[in-house]
């Protein structure tokens, strides 16, 4: 639910952004009607119109049509920089918002999803959100030349880029400015940034010239300055839009982001209908049909996403195979992209993002890569399989369930995953110990000698390890014996599946008991089997069976494992 603000009065504010020809065209048409739709008729929405048009080409008569119908301002600004850096563009834009009452610069690949709270924003000299990550470097050592260039030291003050938690001086990004005095503030920020263009000892400036000089001209004015959440600028092209609350602009960068995003494909839907204009403008470009194209998957909203994980050689891909003939349900085994999206940040918003993609693509019939024989999802990997290949996935309706799986590395993230998709359904599996480490001894490589080191994910070094792990796996990779090497990893493993919170987890042997039965229990949510002990028939010596049991006979204890 939306929360209540008194919004104040919009008499003295104007809403900016950028339009010229070209691609550009079709996303500033979108902002201007959802602006109008969001904020009201009583708004100053201004259309800065980039020129001159040989450079950045000319708008369409629809466009024009449609920012009279929107009464949206068209005013013409010269770029300082020129056609070699088209985001200088800003400088000129924001100027348009003169030095009375207050400016909101928006760039023009955002949609308003709500209004404002104005009387709040008014309460300070600027206002905006920290940049989605660090794409410059964050030492102090780089930023001291920038402010020395305007006379300033350094602030005390530092800021959290919003998807990677990377502290850092203040840096923003510049899609949402909230500006008193913006025309004053322009000139300065446009003079910063041509000491910074022209500084050749500066590096990393180029093409975040303007987020550069933000922060040094803000101090320089001595401007009061309010950082500001993402729901002010909300970065959907790293993040599903599902991930965050009560957005009131969405930056989604990319017109491919939009449809796979429902609650904005239904936006435009709702502003093509109120204003004809618009719908003119999206049908005059291949940019804007290739919107009105798109399945947005508007019916899968509800649809349940599940995780699978658990310890290597338990169960997990036989798991894939069995919920995979489950009617409407499209397993995926070890994405490969899952490392890539795993490794962005500590906060691996990427997960939320690949799952929102594969929907997209099995809706739409394309292949996705999965590891199966033809068609059918590989019980055991082991048995030469343990490749990815082009994979059809038979989904019967948009609410298809979608499941994707992997042992190490989704078990090392969990909590880190489970923050980014809160709505997921994780289920695990562990199994025998001596079970397990026999077939660890037999099968894959990094298994056979505990390679914890050589793991893309949750090796000693990765960062998003807390201190207990880091210190588990230094004494792993301090042992000599690999067959202690093993039974020390299943160890902090099974530790990983028990201490998880909001994790279903189920003994292997019990899923073997009743196949589908358990399988539909454990993604439905329905009571698993109580605990019994069991023992374990692995051909192992004496001597191998005491090495094993005692460095986990507490964690196989809490399984009712006997050893």
């Amino acid at each position: 639910m939306r929360k209540k603000y008194s919004l104040g009065s919009s008499d003295d504010i104007s809403v900016i952004f950028v339009v010229h020809g070209g691609e550009l065209e079709t996303k500033a048409a979108l902002l201007a009607a959802s602006l109008r739709a969001r904020m009201g008729g009583r708004i100053r929405i201004v259309a800065a119109l980039a020129t001159p048009a040989d450079i950045w080409g000319e708008i369409s008569k629809s466009t024009y049509r449609l920012y009279e119908r929107l009464d949206v301002e068209l005013r013409e600004i010269v770029n300082p920089f020129g056609k070699a850096y088209p985001i200088g563009n800003k400088f000129s834009a924001l100027e348009l918002g003169g030095d009375q009452g207050g400016t909101i610069f928006l760039d023009s690949d955002i949609l308003c999803l709500g209004m404002p709270d104005l009387d709040w924003l008014r309460r300070f000299d600027a206002a905006l959100k920290p940049a989605d990550v660090a794409l410059i470097p964050t030492d102090v050592d780089y930023w001291e030349p920038l402010y020395r260039l305007a006379g300033l030291q350094p602030p005390v003050k530092r800021v959290l880029t919003s998807c990677t938690s990377e502290l850092m001086l203040p840096y923003f990004n510049a899609g949402f400015i909230w500006m008193r005095q913006a025309a004053s503030f322009a000139a300065q920020w446009l003079a910063i940034a041509k000491l910074i263009a022209s500084a050749s000892e500066i590096e990393h400036k180029w093409p975040w010239l303007d987020q550069l000089a933000l922060p040094v001209a803000l101090q320089s004015q001595g401007r009061q300055v309010k950082v500001l959440t993402e729901r002010f600028n909300f970065p959907a092209h790293l993040k599903p839009l599902r991930c965050g609350a009560d957005q009131l602009f969405c930056h989604y960068h990319e017109l491919a982001v939009l449809p796979r995003e429902v609650v904005l494909m239904e936006l435009i839907d709702e502003l093509r209908q109120r204003w004809p204009e618009l719908d003119e403008v999206l049908h005059s470009s291949a940019a804007g049909r290739a919107i009105l194209e798109a399945d947005s998957g508007s019916e899968g909203q509800s649809a349940q996403d599940v995780l699978i994980t658990g310890l290597p050689r338990s169960g997990t891909s036989y798991l894939c195979r069995l919920l995979s003939e489950r009617p409407d349900t499209v397993i995926v085994n070890e994405p490969p992209q899952v490392f890539s999206a795993l490794g962005e940040s500590v906060l691996p918003w990427g997960i939320p993002r690949m799952y929102e993609e594969l929907r997209r693509e099995i809706r739409n019939g394309r292949p996705i890569l999965n590891k199966h024989n033809g068609g059918r999802i590989l019980e055991d990997t082991a048995l030469g399989g343990d490749i990815a290949t082009p994979y059809l996935a038979e989904a019967q309706s948009p609410r298809f369930m979608l499941g994707t799986k992997n042992t190490l590395a989704y078990l090392s993230r969990l909590p880190a995953i489970q923050r980014t998709m809160p709505w997921v359904r994780c289920i695990g599996l562990i199994r025998h110990p001596y079970d397990s480490l026999t077939s660890w001894s037999r099968t894959f490589e990094h298994l056979r000698v505990a390679s914890v080191e050589a793991q893309a994910i949750a090796h000693p070094d990765d960062p998003a390890l807390a201190g207990w792990q880091r210190k588990s796996l230094l004494e792993i990779v301090s042992t000599e014996s690999p067959a202690l090497r093993r039974a020390l990893w299943w160890r902090y493993l099974a530790w990983q599946l028990l201490d998880a919170r909001d994790l279903r987890w189920m003994r292997y042997e019990d899923l073997i008991s009743s196949p589908r039965e358990m399988a539909n229990r454990l993604v439905e949510g329905r009571p698993l089997p109580e605990l019994s002990p069991i023992t374990s028939a692995a051909e192992l010596t004496d001597e191998e069976r005491d090495l094993i049991s005692s460095v986990v006979c507490e964690v196989a204890e809490r399984f009712q494992y006997v050893l």
